[in-house]
C-alpha cells in the first residue's frame, strides 16, 4: 500500500512538470515558420523557391501532356511530369525533415536544462 502511494504521488509529480511542456506544443505551421528561422535558413528558402519552380514545371509538364496528339510527346511530357512531382515530394520531405530535427533538437535542450537543475 505504501509503494502504491509513492508511485503514485511521483506520477503526479512527474505529470506536473510535464503538464508546461505539453502546453507548449507549437501547431504544424509554427513549427513551420520555425524552419525559416533556424541556422538552415537560406537552404530552407532556396529549397521553398525551388519547390515553387517545379511545381509550375510539373504543372506545365502535365498540360503539355494533356494536348499533347503524338504518343511520343505525351512520354516525353509524361517522364517530366513524374520527374518533376518526385523532385517536389523529395524537396519538401527534406523541409519537414528540418523542421523535424529542429523540434527535436529544441526537445533534447529543454530536457538538458531540466537535467542541470
Amino acid at each position: 500500500m505504501n509503494l502504491d502511494k509513492e508511485i503514485s504521488k511521483a506520477l503526479q509529480q512527474e505529470q506536473a512538470e510535464m503538464a508546461p511542456i505539453l502546453a507548449e506544443e507549437k501547431g504544424l505551421f509554427t513549427m513551420l515558420g520555425n524552419v525559416y528561422q533556424g541556422n538552415t535558413r537560406f537552404w530552407v528558402i532556396l529549397a521553398s523557391i525551388s519547390a515553387l519552380l517545379i511545381t509550375l514545371g510539373f504543372v506545365y509538364s502535365g498540360y503539355r501532356f494533356y494536348i499533347a496528339t503524338a504518343v511520343m510527346d505525351q512520354v516525353f511530357w509524361a517522364v517530366w511530369f513524374i520527374a518533376g512531382l518526385v523532385v517536389q515530394i523529395a524537396t519538401k520531405l527534406w523541409i519537414f525533415m528540418e523542421m523535424n530535427r529542429q523540434s527535436v533538437l529544441r526537445e533534447i535542450n529543454a530536457l538538458a536544462m531540466r537535467m542541470s537543475k
